[in-house]
């Protein structure tokens, strides 16, 4: 069981955070918990993708961040099934629970890549580097949805261990700023 603590994450925030990787047959309340981590973390990777919009560059922050926003906002449709996946994967037995979450990780990386390539092609305004920082972010959470994708694939509990909260307190964080930034509907 790991208790991860997120420095500089509000109490909401701690709140959702996952608080046990299960390594034995889980009880109704770990169960729970293993749920929310899926679930929180599929959320918030995913609070940042939709689909693309007009491929010239923004050229101001507002239009940046409308552009942003509508790119977030028809993620909705591609959210719920990887939501609804990652909840029945705690009805399956214990067996199939790590390769069933590692496809539903596999598939999440595949919207995150796809949404990395459709922001960057909005671009950030010419002189915003607060824009060209949030960017250049990005690739940082494929690199650690990955090592948690192949965790579940290699059935590392050990590895989740570390990956699950680093990957949670990456995107919090970048969640925070991207909120900070002035987005309304990214990094909710």
């Amino acid at each position: 069981t790991i208790h991860p603590r997120m420095p500089g994450a509000t109490a909401t925030e701690t709140a959702r955070a996952p608080v046990r990787v299960i390594t034995k047959t889980p009880t109704c309340a770990e169960a729970q918990d293993v749920r929310r981590v899926l679930v929180l973390a599929t959320t918030i990777s995913l609070a940042l993708t939709g689909t693309a919009s007009s491929a010239t560059a923004a050229s101001t922050k507002a239009e940046f961040i409308k552009r942003g926003d509508a790119l977030c906002a028809g993620m909705a449709k591609q959210l719920a099934p990887l939501r609804r996946r990652a909840e029945a994967a705690y009805a399956l037995p214990e067996s199939k629970r790590m390769a069933a979450a590692a496809e539903i990780w596999g598939d999440q990386i595949r919207i995150q890549v796809a949404f990395n390539q459709r922001l960057r092609a909005i671009g950030a305004p010419p002189d915003d580097a607060a824009a060209r920082r949030l960017l250049a972010q990005l690739d940082r959470g494929v690199v650690l949805a990955r090592r948690i994708r192949n965790a579940f694939a290699d059935g590392r509990v050990d590895s989740l261990a570390s990956a699950l909260p680093a990957y949670l307190e990456f995107t919090l964080k970048l969640n925070r700023q991207v909120r900070a930034y002035g987005f309304r509907v990214c990094g909710r």
